[in-house]
């Protein structure tokens, strides 16, 4: 494979970050305590995307404020700090119509104050330093209240803790806040897994979360305020050492990042540890590999953005569809997160390192990571993703099981989501489909194995409430742009069991294809267009299907193909309990044991 490089630069970075800014300004309005981004209202109120859409944007801000250079299009970092500093005193104002209101338990506000106070810490000189005493005091009164309230046991902990590690540090805490905000990092810390994995909690899910929460929060708390415990911030270094040398594995040739998980429409802010972690003193990473994912990732969304147009919900173009009900206008801009790089001195070994290719660029690779359930590998520069165990906390259904309980995801094709009435989407995916014409897809999943060789998990395909259930072991084993399926089902309804190829934009330069080896009986195409979008990148999509009626025990077996190049066919030489042996029409043969 040719290896191709951009070299990434302070400069381009920094002109990201006002090109983001330039459509923001156009609504900072005087003594408005926020920005009127128009788009999709969260389920949280008016007032938390009231201050999500000043939050997020106020970090943007705050790494361009604290940035080197700069100041190209046509407004003054005086003008946004200025406008930024009287938002956030009437937003702070309980006397006032512009005041945000109090944190209470479990509410939004406080995953944006924890925002705020990122952003007041890294243009400190901007932001904080020029409010009065009076002003000061106001904004603090305005973050005890978070003290005492209920967080979700997940990464909303963190936002528990920085408002109280906040006061700490200005000698405005109250008696209790520094034992406090231990005792709920202490909480965090449990939901640790290994390797430098951690389990989002009550969330139950395992996936870029680590990356722009965990990761990002515990080692921006051990920069700010790890003199509260200096071991813990320790810790928190070394737990992101083994996360990175897994995560560079993530990002295909072209930028992208597999898609997968919640909270897609936050864009480039999966690269928000690699800048992070050099500034925070952690070189694990060659500095030269982690300015060239972090800006490939960047320039690969920042390329499809429309000139002087804000960040919509969507993947890489409107599409709010995808979003999840928590999402409103503001919240893309949790993609500011991946701007520390601007807080690195230009003459950093970082900025100045010489460029290093990424592992998707060297040469195709298998990455099994045990301790979060996952398989990364890379086929021709693109990277694909097996989930054999996370799956969204019941309770959190509306999430979007299918962003966990695909077969597989990767880059480049985009993957389907949920239609609006909630259909779980059939592509990459196993389903079954029930007599009353609901389908069910994978939730719950746990993990049977996850080697270099194959990827094997057990599940049920129901739900409590209908009392179906399809009971499922799958095993998934991989050669090229190739995967073979194995389903062992046991139908305890009459079921029609569908398994999805990946699904491709219709001007797609990749092919998608399904070769049945056993147990189906049909096959066809699922298209979806204009009128019924489902698909992150394309308003037309297609994906071939293959299916089968069951009720009781089978086995379906398939092959399943994506890639750019044309697919050689497969012919399968013996087949029985013990495995397969395939040949292609060059005369590759390809051995699988079931054992």
């Amino acid at each position: 494979m040719t290896v191709k490089t951009e070299q990434g630069t302070y400069d381009r970075c920094l002109s990201v970050a006002e090109r983001l800014l330039a459509p923001l300004v156009k609504g900072m309005h005087r003594g408005a305590a926020t920005i009127p981004l128009k788009g999709l209202a969260s389920d949280h109120s008016a007032a938390a995307d009231i201050l999500e859409a000043f939050a997020r944007p106020c970090l943007l801000a705050a790494h361009w404020l604290a940035a080197t250079g700069g100041e190209t299009m046509g407004f003054t970092r005086e003008e946004i700090a200025k406008w930024f500093r009287e938002g956030l005193v009437a937003g702070t104002n309980p006397k006032a119509d512009t005041y945000w209101g109090p944190v209470t338990n479990y509410h939004q506000h406080a995953v944006e104050m924890g925002v705020l106070i990122l952003a007041l810490e890294i243009a400190n000189d901007h932001l904080w330093n020029p409010l009065s005493e009076g002003e000061k005091q106001q904004v603090m009164a305005w973050m005890r209240t978070t003290r005492g309230c209920g967080f979700h046991r997940n990464n909303h902990m963190f936002f528990g803790i920085l408002p109280l590690s906040f006061l700490v540090n200005q000698g405005a805490d109250q008696p209790g806040d520094k034992e406090l905000a231990l005792r709920l990092l202490d909480i965090v810390e449990s939901m640790y897994l290994k390797d430098g994995w951690f389990i989002d909690g009550m969330n139950e899910t395992v996936d870029y979360y680590n990356a722009f929460a965990w990761h990002f929060y515990g080692l921006w708390w051990g920069k700010l305020y790890g003199h509260m415990d200096p071991a813990r911030a320790q810790r928190w270094k070394d737990f992101a050492v083994p996360f990175l040398k897994d995560y560079v594995h993530f990002f295909a040739a072209s930028g992208e990042h597999v898609p997968f998980g919640r909270s897609m429409p936050y864009r480039f802010n999966a690269v928000a540890p690699f800048g992070l972690s050099h500034y925070c003193g952690i070189d694990t990473i060659d500095p030269g590999l982690s300015r060239n994912i972090f800006m490939k990732n960047l320039n690969f969304f920042m390329d499809k953005l429309p000139e002087d147009e804000p960040l919509s919900l969507g993947w890489t173009d409107e599409f709010p569809l995808m979003a999840e009900t928590y999402s409103c206008a503001g919240s893309p801009y949790w993609a500011a997160k991946a701007l520390s790089p601007l807080l690195i001195d230009p003459n950093a070994p970082f900025w100045q390192a010489p460029v290093q290719p990424l592992p998707s660029e060297l040469s195709d690779f298998v990455h099994p990571i045990p301790a979060a359930g996952l398989v990364v590998r890379s086929i021709d520069g693109d990277v694909e993703l097996h989930n054999s165990e996370t799956g969204i906390n019941p309770g959190n259904t509306r999430f979007g099981t299918f962003k966990w309980g695909k077969t597989s995801y990767r880059t480049g094709v985009g993957l389907e989501v949920a239609s609006a009435s909630g259909e779980f989407p059939r592509d990459s995916a196993l389903t079954a489909e029930a007599e009353d014409g609901t389908i069910y897809g994978r939730h719950s999943t746990h993990m049977l194995k996850c080697n270099d060789q194959q990827s094997a998990m057990v599940y049920v395909l129901g739900h409590k409430v209908s009392h179906f259930a399809v009971q499922v072991q799958t095993h998934v084993w991989w050669n090229g742009g190739w995967q073979l399926q194995l389903h062992k089902i046991n139908a305890h309804q009459r079921s029609k069991m569908t398994v999805g190829g990946y699904s491709l934009p219709v001007d797609s330069p990749y092919t998608s294809k399904l070769i049945p080896i056993a147990g189906f009986d049909g096959s066809g195409t699922i298209s979806h267009d204009a009128h019924d979008r489902t698909h992150t990148t394309s308003e037309s999509s297609a994906y071939p299907t293959l299916t089968c009626n069951a009720d009781g025990e089978a086995t379906l077996i398939c092959l399943c193909y994506c890639g750019k190049q044309s697919p050689a066919n497969w012919q399968t030489q013996s087949l029985d309990e013990s495995g397969i042996v395939l040949k292609s029409d060059e005369g590759t043969q390809w051995k699988v044991s079931f054992e």
